[in-house]
């Protein structure tokens, strides 16, 4: 799918505006306040409705107003039109697709595919758990709708244990029943999380040896790449791994090896009143040459692993569902001018919709995108 047309109205700093995404990259410039990382935002809260950088709807609508209005026209794979728009007044959000209301964003899952990538995604490896999680989550709930079933029966079957070990008196008979059947859901879910873990481990780590190493087409000139030798020419040599890390229960274990340890969790959880394992407490651990990220990678390695992560979904997405849009927000300053025709060559070649938002003043990037045949829009302050 493509976005071709965006619509805000009351929404940040916009009053009423329009912006057409005519080709297949677009670069977003303009000076700080001008709405860049606004107009990203307006695409997707539109599809995800939700807002990456705000907490509630109330928080978007611009100064002096009580109401917001986004409206966003897509065409998809089968060159078929599509028109989304999402209200909110009076703490009412009204929702349509092709003018039609819609209760759920189940509803919006078959049309609208965009994956975001802001400064805040660094989380990822500067962050806790709960960010990987549910990173992982969204990814896999993307390309397969009946997780979001597995992830509601996981949480009904956590919302009763934990409330048994709330309770007064803990029967052994409730516990082993309800402690059965949260390590069947976790393990499902942990099964499913580990598969997309892997894949996006070999998924990084290909990448990088085609982005960075010498190969068969080395010796073709892409565009904006210099000649000369830089760092970026060994990046091809650097390995990135993911691992899932299952709370206090191992992916190769038994259910019967997990009850023969189960006395003492039994004891901390009664203690604790709440479940201490199960896929709501795992984490996936993201090393950079064998080492944590978060404690040995730099900030401009932190961002180069969050991007190939990001655009490892990006290609899973479109493998599975076709063309997808790809955000990027102001995401490629800590790059060398190497490294970022390297990357800016990659990702035109993933075949998918790129917006791009960039500082005023033009740089490296600017003229590589242009040369690379971007749509510039320019925002005034």
């Amino acid at each position: 799918m493509r976005i071709k047309q965006l619509r805000m109205k009351n929404f940040r700093c916009f009053e009423n505006q329009i912006f057409d995404f005519d080709a297949p990259v677009t670069l977003l410039s303009g000076d700080n306040g001008t709405g860049k990382t606004s107009i990203l935002e307006a695409i997707h809260y539109i599809c995800y409705m939700r807002s990456f950088r705000a907490s509630t709807p109330r928080d978007l609508i611009q100064f002096e107003h009580d109401n917001f209005f986004v409206k966003a026209s897509f065409e998809t794979d089968d060159f078929l039109n599509h028109e989304l728009q999402v209200g909110f007044e009076q703490n009412q959000k009204l929702v349509k697709l092709n003018k039609k209301n819609i209760s759920s964003f189940k509803e919006l899952m078959d049309f609208y595919r965009v994956i975001t990538l802001v400064e805040d995604d660094l989380w990822l490896i500067k962050g806790g758990p709960d960010v990987r999680r549910r990173f992982l989550d969204q990814a896999i709930l993307l390309v397969d709708n009946s997780f979001l079933y597995k992830m509601r029966e996981f949480k009904k079957v956590l919302q009763q244990r934990n409330m048994l070990l709330q309770s007064d008196t803990v029967k052994q008979e409730s516990y082993d029943l309800w402690t059965s059947q949260l390590w069947e859901k976790s393990r499902n879910i942990q099964e499913i999380r580990n598969k997309f873990v892997k894949a996006y481990e070999k998924s990084v780590n290909a990448m990088l040896k085609t982005v960075f190493a010498p190969g068969p087409g080395a010796g073709k000139k892409r565009v904006g790449c210099k000649s000369k030798k830089s760092d970026a020419g060994d990046m091809g040599d650097i390995s990135v791994s993911f691992e899932y890390k299952p709370k206090k229960v191992g992916l190769a274990g038994s259910y019967a090896d997990f009850m023969g340890k189960i006395d003492e969790l039994k004891a901390q959880e009664i203690r604790f009143r709440r479940s201490l394992f199960g896929a709501h407490l795992d984490d996936f651990v993201i090393s950079f040459q064998s080492k944590k990220s978060r404690n040995y990678a730099s900030r401009g390695q932190q961002k180069l692993v969050v991007l190939l992560l990001k655009t490892a979904q990006l290609a899973d997405l479109v493998k599975k569902r076709g063309q997808a849009v790809f955000l990027l927000d102001d995401f490629m300053t800590d790059f060398d001018e190497e490294k970022v025709a390297l990357l800016a060559n990659f990702l035109v070649s993933l075949d998918s919709q790129l917006i791009f938002t960039s500082p005023s003043k033009s740089g490296p990037f600017d003229n590589l995108m242009l040369q690379m045949g971007a749509h510039r829009i320019k925002l005034l302050s």
